[in-house]
C-alpha cells in the first residue's frame, strides 16, 4: 500500500510533526509514504528517507496520486487539493482536521467530496457536526516515547544555567490561534526572577516582541523554532499554554511525557488532556490573572505537582504513534475494500 500525504504548511508546527509521526509508523507496519510538502517539511521528510514532492508541483502531484492507493491531507489548503486531485484520479480521500474554529460555508463541499474525516479530538468531532453535520472519526495525535533517550543531559543543564528557576516554556506557532499576548500578560503579573521561553515561528513574532516590551516584561524570551525540542523540554519547570483555540495540542502531551508540571486554558481538545485538574491546571481562555494564579499555585505547592505529573505521565503512554499508525491503516484498508 502507498499513501500520498498533501500538507501545503510553511514551517514546522505540530500537525507537521503529527505527520511525521504517522509516516514513520506506517512504515514500521509496511506502508509507504510519499509526502507532498515544502518548507521544513520537505527537508525533515526527505532527511527521514521518505519520498518528497513539491506540493506546488501539480503535474507531479497528479502522476504520483495516480500511483498512490489512498490520498491523505493533513491542512486545511492542502484539504482543496487533495479534492481535485480525488475528482482527477478517482482516489480515496483522507482529511485530518486538527484545529477547532469555524470554517467557511462553502468548505462543506469539501466535506461532501471527503471519503473520510477524521478529527484529531472529540472537540473538533463537535465544530464539524455542528457546522457540516459531518460524522468524523476521532484518532487522537500522537506522542514519541524514543524522544527521552535523545536528551544531551550537558544541553539541559546549560539551559538551566542561563536562565536560572524556574523556566516556563511555552511551544507553539507564533499566531492569534495561540494568543501569546495571554502568556505575558500572565508573565507581567509574576514574578520578575521568572523566565518564560517561547519556542515557535510565526508571523506574529514582531508583533509579540513588541507587546512584551510595551508590557514591560522583559523576562520573555523568544527563541524561535528548535530542533532539540527535547533538551527544552527536559528543562522546562512548567509548561504553559496560553491558546484561545485549539485542536489537541501535541505539545502538552509532550510535556506529559517529560514529566512537566503543566497549566494551560480551557481551549478545544485541552481539556480531553487535562481532565478535570487531573493532569495540570486548566484556567479559562483569555483570562490572565486565572493563567497567573495557576502557575504560582504549580510551582509552589511541589505535592500537587508531583501528583499531577505522575497522572499526566501514564496518561500520556497511551497516545504513542504506533497506536495512532495502527488506526489510520485500519481507516485506509476499510476504504479500499469498500
Amino acid at each position: 500500500m502507498k499513501i500520498l500525504h498533501l500538507d501545503t504548511q510553511k514551517g514546522f508546527r505540530g500537525g507537521e510533526q503529527q505527520l511525521i509521526y504517522l509516516a514513520l509508523g506506517l512504515r514500521e507496519l509496511g506502508v509507504d509514504s510519499i509526502i507532498a510538502c515544502s518548507d521544513e517539511l520537505y527537508k525533515k521528510a526527505q532527511a527521514l528517507g521518505f519520498g518528497a514532492i513539491d506540493s506546488k508541483n501539480f503535474y507531479k502531484l497528479q502522476s504520483t496520486a495516480r500511483k498512490c492507493d489512498v490520498l491523505h491531507a493533513h491542512a486545511s489548503k492542502a484539504h482543496t487539493l487533495g479534492v481535485i486531485l480525488k475528482l482527477l484520479t478517482k482516489k480515496p480521500l483522507v482529511y485530518t482536521r486538527r484545529v477547532d474554529y469555524k470554517q467557511k460555508k462553502a468548505s462543506k463541499i469539501k466535506y461532501m467530496l471527503t471519503d473520510k474525516v477524521v478529527s484529531v479530538c472529540n472537540a473538533v468531532k463537535q465544530v464539524l457536526y455542528a457546522n457540516y453535520r459531518i460524522n468524523s472519526e476521532v484518532i487522537y495525535s500522537s506522542v514519541d516515547f524514543s524522544l527521552l533517550n535523545q536528551v544531551d543531559p550537558q544541553k539541559v543543564e546549560s539551559i538551566k544555567k542561563q536562565y536560572g528557576y524556574p523556566i516556563i516554556g511555552n511551544i507553539g506557532a507564533l499566531t492569534e490561534q495561540k494568543d501569546h499576548k495571554n502568556l505575558i500578560d500572565a508573565a507581567s503579573l509574576l514574578d520578575k526572577r521568572y523566565t518564560f521561553l517561547i519556542l515557535g515561528e510565526g508571523e506574529l513574532k514582531d508583533e509579540l516582541e513588541n507587546y512584551a516590551k510595551q508590557k514591560g516584561v522583559d523576562n520573555v524570551v523568544f527563541l524561535g523554532f528548535k530542533q532539540d525540542i527535547q533538551n527544552y523540554l527536559a528543562a522546562f519547570d512548567l509548561f504553559a499554554i496560553s491558546s484561545q483555540n485549539e485542536g489537541i495540542c501535541s505539545s502538552i502531551l509532550q510535556a506529559f511525557m517529560f514529566k512537566v508540571p503543566t497549566v494551560t486554558t480551557d481551549a478545544g481538545g485541552i481539556v480531553e488532556l487535562i481532565g478535570n485538574n487531573q493532569r495540570g491546571l486548566i484556567v479559562p481562555t483569555k483570562d490572565a490573572k486565572s493563567l497567573a494564579l495557576a502557575i504560582e499555585k504549580m510551582l509552589s505547592d511541589k505535592e500537587l505537582s508531583r501528583k499531577l505529573v505522575s497522572q499526566a505521565y501514564e496518561f500520556a503512554k497511551d497516545f504513542s504513534y504506533k497506536t495512532m499508525s495502527q488506526k489510520y491503516l485500519y481507516m485506509y484498508k476499510s476504504l479500499l475494500k469498500a
